[in-house]
């Protein structure tokens, strides 16, 4: 039998703040019944509360391991999302619904879900919080991401507005509707005024976009106050290091931005070398050049290889990438990621720039340096590549970078030109609805199918996204559509880029319409005979 005096006692003592004697009042009690589930339970508890989540989930994965029940799930399930473990976390939580249910385990089983990318889970269980606490603003907050990660913004929106109105101190609210704010009406600056609001009401994250809106409204300066304050709160906060350092980056700020940018969340490679550069290391001979990132980034700085000293070079890429660029350096060995010697000393391509320190002032081979055979593709008209969508880097980043086909309807009915759709991904079903358009991306399987066909264009037309950077990597003559709020590798250029001598910029000056660049092309392509 368990001494409920003592359990009693070191409850009292943990309350009063003397958890040394708590403790010790548990591990005596523990050494008397160390099998006990109850015990394990409670004292799993304790060092929940005490906010030392490692202990308490070895402890209450051996409480369930002998009898699982809703207050030992649920604890543990509460211990794996403060450790940020979200994938066990989810699978602890819903497991403890098995034995019962409250609105704490499904508000953290939906976030759980949400940070582990089940976004279908997620969805159903967001709809089911808010059936069962219809009341409650963390269910109203859980079923207002749903509805965003659904893509119902409007039908989010007017959700969010009308639980502020009934929950005007709910942090969590006012931080979404500033989203909302960014996602559907492009208001930047209505978006920082809800994320402030947010942030005075003690949303820990606010600051964050704050910073975000800040960015994109041009105001550097504050962006930076504002995730410097992040990194006050959050010191080792991987996310908010990169972001400020992607604001220097925006500016040129070379060598600021990429001592942040350097230390981005790579840790999808963390079992891949054992041997990563490091700032002020040398280069060794035998260097595996890792592509991180997105498709575009591996094509925009594969361009420094040739700089490199080692005399044995690898790089470790995505195998749609692998024919082009090994037909363009041929003395270097392209492998796939599993074959990375982890011994061998790794860098990230992304960082090729900063190692070899040339900045932004000394950009490499911007008339194009790879090189393709050309596609039979034959009209009389003047041939328009179009690629419309950017890949999914986030819903924030693929709003602001994606246009609607519809949008394009001024150039698809040129009566001089011809189209060519370079949409590989087309969820606008473009193809389907514009048939003067002549699908290319359908039967492309890597991107040496896709130069070959940009090398018979006339010009492209794009948004930001990977094949811009090929296009402008090969030489083609591209247009290039930005968001008011670009990516910092365009650093706020309005016409050209130093990155790509063929690239012209059409860039938006209105934070939602894309009519003004769009027609602007449009009278360039029609004057074109």
């Amino acid at each position: 039998m368990i001494d409920l005096e003592l359990i009693q006692k070191a409850i009292s003592l943990t309350q009063a703040g003397k958890i040394d004697e708590a403790r010790r009042i548990y591990e005596e009690l523990l050494s008397k019944n160390p099998n006990n589930p109850d015990l394990l339970s409670i004292m799993g508890l304790f060092y929940v509360n005490i906010r030392d989540f490692d202990k308490a989930s070895e402890i209450l994965q051996k409480a369930c391991s002998i009898k699982e029940t809703l207050g030992t799930v649920s604890a543990l399930g509460f211990a794996e999302f403060e450790r940020n473990n979200y994938i066990k976390a989810a699978e602890y939580l819903e497991k403890s619904l098995q034995f019962g249910e409250n609105a704490d385990i499904y508000n953290k089983l939906v976030i759980s879900l949400f940070e582990s990318k089940s976004y279908k889970k997620a969805i159903e269980y967001a709809e089911k919080m808010f059936e069962l606490y219809p009341e409650d603003y963390r269910a109203i907050s859980n079923k207002i991401k749903a509805l965003t990660q659904s893509g119902k913004l409007i039908e989010a929106h007017e959700l969010c507005a009308d639980a502020i109105k009934k929950n005007p101190d709910a942090s969590v609210l006012w931080f979404q509707l500033g989203f909302l704010k960014e996602l559907i009406f492009c208001d930047d600056s209505k978006a920082k005024e809800c994320y402030k609001i947010a942030a005075e009401l003690g949303n820990p994250n606010a600051d964050y976009n704050i910073a975000v809106s800040c960015v994109k409204l041009g105001e550097f300066e504050e962006a930076e106050k504002y995730y410097k304050k992040m990194l006050v709160k959050f010191p080792n906060d991987i996310n908010t290091k990169t972001s400020l350092g992607m604001c220097y980056l925006m500016q040129k700020k070379f060598k600021e931005g990429y001592d942040l940018f350097f230390y981005r969340d790579n840790s999808k490679f963390n079992n891949r070398t054992q041997n990563p550069w490091q700032i002020g290391s040398k280069i060794e001979d035998e260097v595996v050049i890792i592509c991180d990132q997105g498709f575009g980034d591996h094509i925009q700085f594969i361009r420094y290889l040739p700089f490199l000293s080692a005399k044995k070079i690898q790089v470790a890429a995505p195998k749609t990438l692998q024919e082009i660029f090994s037909k363009n350096y041929s003395d270097i060995e392209f492998i796939d990621y599993e074959e990375i010697n982890p011994k061998t000393q790794s860098m990230c391509i992304t960082d090729l720039a900063y190692i070899l320190n040339m900045d932004f002032d000394h950009i490499p081979f911007s008339e194009g340096y790879l090189k393709s055979e050309v596609a039979d593709i034959n009209s009389k008209k003047l041939k328009v590549g179009l690629c419309w969508e950017a890949g999914s880097a986030g819903i924030r980043t693929m709003i602001n970078r994606t246009i609607h086909i519809k949008c394009f309807e001024p150039l698809l009915n040129l009566e001089n030109a011809q189209i060519y759709s370079f949409q590989v991904d087309d969820s606008f079903a473009g193809c389907e609805k514009y048939p003067q358009m002549i699908n290319l991306g359908k039967d492309f399987k890597n991107f040496s199918d896709t130069a070959k066909a940009l090398m018979a264009m006339d010009v492209l037309v794009t948004v930001d996204t990977s094949v811009a950077h090929l296009a402008g990597a090969l030489g083609v003559k591209t247009y290039l559509l930005l968001p008011y709020a670009a990516d910092w590798r365009w650093f706020g250029d309005t016409k050209t880029t130093p990155w790509y001598r063929s690239v012209e910029i059409f860039k938006q000056t209105d934070h939602i319409s894309w009519e003004e660049p769009i027609n602007a092309i449009g009278q360039i392509l029609n004057a074109q005979k």
